[in-house]
């Protein structure tokens, strides 16, 4: 079961160290190259073709992986893996450009031009910010960027205008969606200027009780003040969290142990389950891992929620179906 989940994960989502809450961290910037339209007018695909050579000129150390040379199954991995968005396959004439441990993504021609994103576990926004930047740099360096030094930087949609820039934060939330609070916690967030939404962002389902937070103003605040405030908003929610598992485990102790070891026993026996409840069930383990309810040595649940996605269970030299495999394979990592 390492071999698999080796074989499809990036290294820098091979931590040997977990946290009860963060399971990695992300900084994109969004920019746009002048003299050619956005993305979504352009004329043809022979214009997308060029904006894609430029970048890789200016990017020479990252490794280019264009869309169209791409199956479908191929195109839905890089999805799964966070390394593109649902919306770049959807273009004509895209790509994206990796280094080799796939902790930097840049994205081309999806809504905007260019979208640099830098990926951690163990890392602070900080320090992605800061590897993001250098990307950023070298673009510059290299491309004419849209820039305007009242509003800051031009992107497609008025959101991102200003710094471009989105911090995300993934969390894995089982308390406050048992305790039935995250409607609040949306509510509340929404009003200080972040977002809270499903693990591949806007748009996309929640699976597992785990979500992605990130800032939604990118304009009038600088880049050093979107990072701190969202430290210090993830950090309310991981003591709101945390303090829940707590009555969880003191108030309701059978119920989440039933909760637990059902879920455990499900996924040691189970010959078909669909990814929906693959996740949740992962999620219930890692919650009884946390609490010291269960005792499971490198419990990998970053990759194991990737790896139970459909794009890698696909074999057509396979007669089982896609539900028997994912069963398959949790049984022979549980």
């Amino acid at each position: 079961m390492t071999e698999e989940l080796n074989r499809h994960m990036g290294q820098w989502m091979q931590s040997e160290t977990t946290q009860p809450v963060i399971m990695s961290s992300r900084i994109r910037l969004a920019r746009n190259l002048e003299n050619y339209v956005h993305p979504l007018m352009f004329p043809n695909e022979e214009e997308g073709y060029r904006v894609i050579n430029e970048v890789q000129d200016a990017l020479p150390d990252l490794k280019v992986i264009r869309l169209d040379e791409l199956d479908q199954q191929s195109k839905y991995k890089l999805v799964a893996k966070h390394l593109i968005s649902p919306e770049l396959t959807k273009q004509p004439a895209s790509a994206v450009l990796v280094n080799e441990d796939e902790s930097i993504s840049v994205m081309v021609n999806e809504e905007d031009h260019v979208r640099i994103q830098t990926m951690g576990v163990d890392d602070s926004l900080d320090t992605l910010y800061e590897r993001a930047s250098r990307i950023d740099d070298q673009l510059d360096q290299h491309t004419q960027v849209s820039y305007d030094e009242v509003l800051g930087y031009l992107t497609t949609c008025p959101t991102n205008v200003g710094t471009g820039m989105r911090a995300s934060v993934m969390l894995h939330l089982p308390g406050l969606s048992i305790m039935k609070r995250m409607n609040r916690i949306a509510q509340t967030i929404n009003r200080f200027g972040f977002t809270i939404r499903g693990i591949y962002g806007e748009g996309s389902q929640v699976y597992g009780h785990v979500y992605q937070v990130s800032n939604q103003l990118t304009l009038g605040k600088s880049e050093q003040e979107i990072i701190d405030a969202m430290n210090e908003l993830v950090q309310q929610i991981i003591n709101e969290e945390l303090s829940l598992r707590e009555r969880l485990h003191q108030h309701q102790k059978t119920e989440t142990f039933d909760r637990v070891y059902r879920s455990l026993g499900i996924l040691k026996y189970s010959r078909l389950i669909s990814v929906e409840e693959a996740s949740y069930r992962l999620s219930d383990i890692k919650l009884g891992i946390d609490l010291g309810i269960l005792d499971i040595d490198h419990f990998r649940f970053n990759e194991l929620m990737i790896v139970i996605q459909s794009p890698f269970l696909i074999d057509e030299t396979e007669t089982q179906s896609i539900e028997e495999k994912r069963a398959e394979i949790l049984r022979s990592y549980i």
